[in-house]
């Protein structure tokens, strides 16, 4: 295994104090840089700030960057309910994403989480989170409240962090987790009613695709079909029993995808394929967030016969007009607690405990800090061969943990070499020397 080294040119210049400050001089394979702030200092990476402390480690394809956080300051860094919400909405909100990173880190770190080295990550993955960004802007301070009045509050069942998954709507009915993803039956993830309909903005909603777009949405997911759609036959089990699957039968081949799994494959290929019709328009002159948003929805075959000047056209032109309408209902994954239905509840006058009694049915909000430790590790990105970080005040510079002085406030670049990483300053940042380090 190729060892890894790291550079930080001219650290001697870039240190505040004197040499006595340093206790000893640096170990030559340097695999981690952090930077911990002084004084409020922020670090903004891709124009977000955050609080830090900072870590940069060097990985075979390149750097991974994370950010060492108290669990207060990770969840006022969640972004996942617009702020202006009704507190008892916020406050069910906070206590399902402390409840969400309790079971993560109840979990283990697995998959990239132990390979990069942090607890949970910072996309929709795990749970949206921003740093400092939102909670120190405009209303900012009313999820920071609803952070710190549900203080240590978990939803357990049987003693434990549940599964807190949540999702943005659901419509009428939330989903069984088995009748969305391969997993047994959880007691609180079963299906309840919702108040969204005529409320939330994509509560309900339908669209209309031409069949050979819908086959070749499919095709190019990796479907064994082609050419014309000659029928659509759905397995929809009651309720509770499992998921759907669509056979699709076409002119060239016939294959099998699980409702779910269309979604993605929408997704993924739908509007780059067709951007002038996915996401779809609605009759209210709005538009589709997704072009396929929800794992809620029916699907149909709609034959169209020949027109009367269908003779007339060429044979590639009368073919290829059927249509496959699409209603469906929510946005998102559809199991666990709603947030537009929360919004909905807590403006009827529930409290939040009560908005996550219903949604996570059986299961009870309880203060159990002990689930959570004082300190959790972000994971922000990974795979980098730069880094740019703007650092608004000084900051102390550790090197495989080991303290090596003060880096000032200024615009840095990690950059990863052949032989490891190097740190710089751009434009407007300290001067520095032009010798390497280890030295």
């Amino acid at each position: 295994m190729r060892r890894l080294l790291v550079a930080v040119t001219a650290l001697a210049s870039v240190i505040v104090g004197t040499p006595a400050a340093l206790a000893t001089e640096p170990p030559v394979d340097v695999v981690s840089i952090e930077l911990v702030g002084t004084d409020g200092t922020r670090f903004e990476l891709n124009d977000r700030p955050y609080a830090g402390p900072m870590m940069f480690v060097v990985h075979r394809d390149g750097i991974a960057v994370s950010e060492r956080a108290s669990i207060e300051q990770y969840l006022q860094g969640i972004a996942e309910m617009p702020f202006l919400w009704n507190a008892e909405a916020l406050q069910a909100q906070a206590v399902a994403a402390r409840t969400y990173l309790a079971r993560t880190l109840l979990g283990g770190r697995g998959g990239d989480a132990a390979l990069y080295g942090y607890d949970i990550c910072a996309t929709s993955r795990c749970q949206v989170y921003r740093g400092t960004q939102l909670v120190e802007g405009d209303h900012g301070d009313r999820w920071r409240e609803a952070v710190e009045a549900t203080t240590d509050e978990l939803v357990l069942y049987q003693g434990r962090p549940i599964e807190a998954v949540y999702t943005s709507m659901v419509g009428s009915r939330s989903r069984a987790n088995q009748d969305v993803w391969s997993s047994d039956p959880v007691p609180y993830l079963q299906p309840v009613d919702s108040p969204e309909v005529g409320i939330a903005p994509f509560a309900t909603w339908g669209f209309e695709i031409s069949a050979a777009q819908f086959v070749e949405i499919l095709r190019a997911d990796g479907m064994d079909i082609g050419g014309e759609l000659v029928a659509l036959d759905v397995d929809d089990p009651p309720e509770g029993d499992g998921r759907t699957t669509i056979t699709v039968v076409t002119a060239q081949g016939t294959d099998s995808v699980l409702a779910p799994a269309m979604k993605g494959s929408f997704n993924r290929h739908g509007d780059d394929l067709y951007p002038g019709s996915l996401p779809a328009d609605l009759a209210d002159g709005g538009r589709l967030p997704q072009p396929l948003p929800s794992y809620t929805y029916n699907l149909e075959h709609v034959a169209v016969p020949p027109g009367s000047v269908d003779r007339f056209l060429p044979e590639a032109e009368r073919i290829g007009r059927d249509k496959v309408l699409l209603d469906g209902e929510g946005w998102g994954h559809g199991v666990g607690m709603s947030q537009w239905g929360a919004r909905i509840l807590a403006d009827d006058g529930a409290s939040h405990d009560e908005i996550l009694a219903h949604y996570y049915a059986g299961a009870e909000s309880t203060v159990a800090g002990d689930f959570v430790p004082d300190e959790v590790v972000v994971g922000l990105m990974t795979g980098r061969r730069e880094v740019d970080v703007v650092v608004d005040g000084s900051s102390n510079l550790r090197v495989n943990g080991v303290p090596y002085g003060v880096l000032p406030a200024g615009t840095w670049t990690l950059r990863s070499t052949m032989s490891g990483v190097v740190l710089v300053g751009q434009p407007g940042a300290p001067k520095l020397t032009d010798r390497p380090w280890p030295r």
